[in-house]
């Protein structure tokens, strides 16, 4: 009989393995061959990023355009020279004349802008410096022991006498010889020295009082500051106090009651300021104030401190430049550069 079963068959090999073994390991590999070379093409992803932002920051911080160079320093130089004249002027200067303090101001100015264009014209290059000055007049007395009328002892005086833009006032007093008062009582009986600001566009006036409080009991100078409605008051406790008018502080500590002094934006460096001392014999010190031309001091100061037949440390009056716009201009084969700079020192010491 005839065998009919099945013959035999060999066992079959697993896809991809050898005989007998699991195919799950050759998976793995490929997966980890895969991973890696993610990882390297990450990489090198991160390091040209990298190299990208080194490479643009290196080209921003680079000076595209060196013939800039030139033209800023000479305008930093410009500018330091012209303020430092400036300063040295209204510092040593006596002369109570403006065209005369304005002459010496301007030629110092043009003096440096020549030599410093000899220097650019060996280098190829034109620089120079013109200068259109302000005159001003500084208001001084310097004898801490003397009230603060004018020259000739009246109490209630205007500084100047015309309306002028006012900068860098300041007003030094004792505090044994001010009057008494508080804030309630402060316009009754003798009235307190006072500084007034008016405004000549709008007719506003403010009121600066300097008293010695009475409510402290002890000697102080007290502020008091008062738009007409309101009034505001710090007080300084000392023997004396250098009152900052134009900054609002007390001996370099900010008054809130000068909030009230409500002058439109640079009023008191650019407009026209009425401004008057009141009751000036009582209260003793020193003071300084600059303020425009325009001012014209006649019998209420002297015309300089050197002047022989006024009472030492009495109220005396010099020319300043008040402020000045100097014009610089650069040019060479790069660059042509002009700028106008303003110079308006706040302190003229």
């Amino acid at each position: 009989m005839a065998d009919v079963r099945r013959p035999p068959t060999r066992p079959r090999r697993p896809l991809g393995g050898a005989t007998g073994s699991d195919g799950g390991g050759d998976d793995r590999g490929q997966l980890f061959l895969v991973g890696a070379l993610s990882l390297a093409v990450l990489f090198v992803g991160f390091a040209l990023l990298l190299n990208t932002a080194i490479y643009t920051e290196n080209l921003a911080t680079r000076n595209t355009d060196p013939g800039t160079d030139p033209s800023i320093s000479y305008r930093a130089a410009a500018e330091d020279a012209s303020r430092e004249i400036l300063l040295r002027e209204n510092r040593n200067g006596t002369d109570p004349t403006w065209s005369e303090n304005t002459r010496w101001f301007e030629s110092s100015i043009h003096a440096w802008s020549d030599t410093a264009g000899l220097h650019a014209a060996r280098r190829a290059r034109v620089a120079s410096v013109t200068v259109d000055s302000t005159n001003g007049t500084r208001f001084q007395q310097t004898d801490a022991s003397r009230n603060l009328t004018n020259r000739n002892y009246v109490e209630d005086w205007e500084l100047g006498n015309n309306p002028s833009a006012v900068r860098d006032a300041s007003v030094t007093v004792s505090a044994d010889s001010l009057v008494q008062r508080n804030l309630t009582n402060l316009l009754t009986g003798t009235y307190p020295f006072a500084v007034e600001f008016e405004d000549t566009d709008t007719g506003d006036e403010w009121h600066v009082y300097v008293y010695d409080d009475s409510d402290t009991g002890g000697d102080d100078v007290t502020v008091a500051v008062r738009d007409g409605i309101t009034e505001q008051e710090c007080t300084h406790v000392g023997p004396a106090a250098r009152i900052d008018l134009s900054n609002g502080t007390i001996n370099g500590t900010a008054c809130p009651a000068f909030d009230l002094l409500d002058l439109p934006d640079d009023a008191v460096d650019d407009k026209d300021i009425r401004l008057r001392f009141e009751n000036g014999d009582h209260a003793t010190g020193t003071y300084d104030i600059k303020v425009a031309e325009g001012a014209d001091i006649s019998n209420n100061v002297y015309d300089n401190e050197n002047t022989g037949d006024h009472d030492n440390g009495a109220a005396f009056a010099t020319a300043i430049i008040y402020e000045a716009d100097i014009t610089i201009s650069y040019e060479s084969t790069d660059v042509s550069y002009q700028t106008t700079v303003r110079l308006a020192p706040e302190e003229i010491r």
